[in-house]
């Protein structure tokens, strides 16, 4: 299954909506799941995404009052590192950040040659040249859940979560334990301040708040005012 996943705190439930609406718009995924903090998202959403209250959950991974658990990010940003457990039964998944619109389609993304790698992502340049390594940006990753689960990465990085203060939390994480399998991929699929370059762009990420007034853009506008009944069909019905 072509699935995807966006996550966030109540305050960007609002962005969260808007994200959601531009994949499906512009990609054949087949099955989107928003994992929040609490049981208020107030958007009605399209059939083909659910909708999970992640607080119930968390505790199975994280330890409350763990080194990152009070961090200045919201304990969603910890999901990350353990999507594995969180979806057992799939294979990959694409997690994407709620400050993105997916301008283009980007359906090849779940064709990524991923079995010999963990994770796929656009390049950082300035924390690639200050770690001496390949540093990818979170906000658009690939994952090969089968692998990490398969060679326990998963719990490596969910005990150092538990264990050590991270600047950019599962961001740094992800880096570390899977930095000998990441796989690189082209800057138009995360445009950001941060990421590397590329004169294509299928997806736009405001990391950072980067124009500071980004949601009255006009392509963000675009997709957070289509109606629901406007998006595509569900891909699993009869056409």
């Amino acid at each position: 299954m072509k699935a995807a996943v966006y996550f966030g705190s109540h305050h960007i439930y609002s962005d969260m909506n808007t994200a959601y609406k531009s994949l499906l718009i512009n990609s054949d995924v087949e099955k989107i799941y928003l994992l929040i903090e609490d049981d208020s998202f107030p958007y009605e959403v399209h059939r083909d995404v659910e909708v999970i209250n992640i607080s119930k959950q968390i505790a199975n991974w994280f330890v409350p009052g763990g080194a990152n658990w009070n961090s200045d990010w919201t304990y969603i940003g910890l999901i990350r590192s353990a999507l594995a457990k969180v979806f057992p039964d799939l294979d990959k998944i694409l997690s994407i950040d709620c400050d993105t619109v997916v301008i283009e389609d980007v359906s090849e993304l779940w064709d990524l040659p991923l079995d010999n790698y963990y994770v796929a992502g656009v390049k950082e340049p300035a924390l690639s040249f200050a770690t001496h390594n390949t540093y990818i940006n979170s906000g658009v990753t690939m994952w090969n859940l089968k692998k990490l689960r398969e060679d326990s990465v998963d719990d490596m990085m969910i005990n150092d979560l538990n264990m050590n203060r991270r600047t950019f939390v599962s961001q740094d994480t992800l880096n570390v334990y899977c930095k000998d399998r990441i796989l690189v991929i082209s800057g138009r699929y995360n445009t950001s301040e941060y990421t590397e370059k590329s004169p294509e762009k299928k997806i736009l990420h405001f990391a950072g708040g980067i124009p500071c007034n980004w949601r009255e853009l006009d392509i963000v506008r675009k997709y957070r005012e289509v109606p629901i009944e406007e998006i595509r069909r569900s891909v699993n019905e009869d056409t």
